[in-house]
Parts: structure tokens; sequence; C-alpha cells
């Protein structure tokens, strides 16, 4: 509160001072209340209390002016100018708190979705489960100590650790995803092939042959979801690789099924093919220069073994003539 007696020669430096008054009354209310709100809200939050301390020297109330007759009006003015711009500067670090009091909790929780990627990827892809650990230490660093020279510099660091991390993330998802669409057609190319053995297998075999396709089946809803909510998820993609490995291995020691024969270099073609159309129509002729190119297969034992094929139902070809 500033109290003023002045003496002065007419009523309108007589106003004039009762207005700077009333003015510089008002802005010391405001910064005290600005001062008392950051002092309560953080001061005694851990990750802020150096930061605020910082703030609460920087921006010092400044000193009401001495009681002189003479230049009380323009000493008032000045007093007044300083304390907008300590309300103004006050006002901005208070806005730029709370931003990052916001932007902490935001890096928080992504840093738990992080760690998630880092631990799904850590035999899938190494190197980006390296680089989430890197972000990780320096967000945990940066959640700990926020710089302490400046709010707005604080918040600019945790703005721009928050775009690596989503990015990454981003990267990790794509990476995760397109692993598990691999894994996928792989279920599906061996659960045909559990299909064509288990029809010239003995009766003897056949509870074999059941549990494979069970097992398949349970690999693919896990595969499927994981590729929806990775996260949520959580599939530990080096065991599906494991259990596909095994299964593979038993069905060519229960079957004459040779995985480099013509036919199944053929049928993992088309197994890739439907997978990446779904089930779109395409031209005949892209699909059997494909299969050809991927197999080194000449044309006509493509459209052999795919004649053969659709004449015992192993796989479905539909034509549609246009004239």
């Amino acid at each position: 509160m500033v109290e003023t007696v002045v003496e002065t020669r007419g009523g309108a430096g007589l106003d004039k001072l009762e207005s700077l008054a009333r003015r510089a009354n008002d802005l010391k209310a405001n910064l005290n209340a600005l001062l008392h709100a950051i002092e309560t809200k953080y001061l005694h939050d851990p990750r802020f209390s150096s930061l605020v301390r910082s703030v609460l020297r920087t921006v010092q109330p400044p000193e009401p002016p001495s009681e002189q007759l003479f230049l009380v009006s323009s000493s008032l003015e000045k007093y007044v100018n300083a304390l907008e711009h300590s309300v103004k500067t006050l006002t901005e670090y208070a806005v730029a708190l709370d931003r990052l009091y916001e932007e902490l909790d935001k890096l928080n929780r992504e840093l738990s979705e992080l760690s998630a990627w880092g631990e799904l990827l850590k035999e899938v892809a190494p190197h980006l489960a390296s680089e989430a650990q890197k972000l990780q230490a320096s967000a945990q660093k940066l959640l700990s100590q926020p710089p302490l020279e400046d709010p707005k510099r604080s918040l600019d660091e945790v703005d721009l650790i928050l775009k690596d991390i989503r990015s990454h993330m981003r990267v990790c998802k794509t990476a995760y995803v397109n692993r598990v669409n691999e894994l996928l057609l792989t279920t599906s190319q061996l659960a045909r092939m559990v299909k064509r053995a288990s029809r010239s297998s003995l009766l003897t075999e056949t509870s074999k042959f059941l549990s494979y396709e069970e097992s398949l089946r349970k690999l693919e809803e896990k595969l499927n979801r994981a590729a929806k909510q990775p996260i949520e998820t959580m599939l530990n993609l080096s065991q599906v690789k494991a259990e596909l490995d095994r299964i593979e291995s038993e069905l060519s020691q229960l079957t004459d099924l040779d995985a480099n024969s013509e036919e199944e270099m053929v049928i993992r073609e088309i197994d890739r093919l439907a997978h990446a159309f779904e089930n779109r129509a395409v031209n005949l002729s892209l699909v059997i220069e494909t299969i050809s190119k991927r197999t080194s297969l000449p044309i006509e034992k493509v459209l052999y073994q795919l004649y053969l094929m659709e004449k015992r139902k192993v796989v479905s070809i539909y034509v549609k003539l246009e004239a």
C-alpha cells in the first residue's frame, strides 16, 4: 500500500496523483496475489522449488517512492510503471509454470508408454529399444530437476523431448506392427500346410493336426490383438516366432511337405499377395508375374501350380472376364 500526503497546486494535479496511487495499490495487490499463488502451488513441489525461488529472486516488487513534494508525481509514475512490468513478467512466469506442470504430467505418462515400447522391441528391434532407453534417461533427468533459470526455457525443453518421444514411439509402433504382420503371414501359411497335411494323414495323427490348428488359431488371435493394441497386449514376438518354428519343424517331420518345393513357394506367395491386397480384385497377369519374380519360377510353372492347387481346392481363384 502506498499512501502519500501531497501538497500541490490545482485540482488536476491532485486527481492525477490519486489516480496513480489507486493504480499502484491495485497493481501491488495483483502482484502479491500472484506471488502467493505461485508460492502456494509450486514452492513445496520438489520439481519446482528451485525454479520458483529463481523466479521470485528475478521478480522483486519495486520500492515505493519517497514522499518528496516536488518529485512525487514523476516518482509515482515510475513506481506504477515498475509495478506494471513486475505484474506482467510474473503473470508470464505463472502461465509458463502452469503449462510446465501440465507438460511434465504428460511427459510422465508418455514415459510409461515409452518404457513399454523399449521392452517390446528389446529383441525385435534392439536399436529402437536402445534409443527409447536414451530418451527415457533424458526425460527422467528433466522430470527430476527442470532448468533453474526460466520456466519458459524449461517448458521449451519439455516440449522438445515430448516431441522426440512421440515421434520415436510412432516409429516403434510401425516396426512392431510390421513384425506382427510378418508373423501373421507365417501363421496363415502354416495353417494352410496343416490343412493340406491333415487330408492325407493317418487317423492316429489326426489329434496332432487338430492340436496344431488350435495352437495356430490362438496365436493368430494374439497377433491380431497385438496389432491393434500393442501396449495393452505386450505380446512377446520372439516367443511367438519360437512357437511357429516349433510347429513348422514338427510338421516337416510328420509330413512329406517340402517348404522349398515349387508348390510351397507358390502358396507362400499367394498368401503374401492375399494379405497385401486384402481380398481386392487384382489383374491375373500381375499375380503371375509377381509370383514368378519372387520364386524365380517360369511363368508357365506358376500357372501350372495355380491350376493344380485350384483343382485340389488348396486355393480359391476367381476369374472375372470382361470383353
